[in-house]
């Protein structure tokens, strides 16, 4: 967990704090972003398009936004 954070903060010491008080909440959300860098970004184009690619997997119309 430690390696973990040092990892994500990049070496500055307000990120340390800020992903310590998160990892008291849930650790597991730490853990996350250190291992799937990529996953846990908010929204990527590649997200959005396995998104779309399930909705029209299940028949369903994607949101005209996505």
């Amino acid at each position: 967990m430690q390696l973990d954070i040092l990892k994500l903060s990049a070496g500055k010491e307000e990120k340390v704090r800020e992903y310590v008080a998160v990892a008291k909440r849930d650790y597991r959300d730490v853990l996350f972003w250190a291992e799937y860098p990529e996953e846990s970004r908010l929204d990527t184009p590649e997200k959005r398009q396995r998104v779309r690619k399930m909705f029209e997997k299940f028949g369903i119309e994607p949101p005209s936004d996505l």
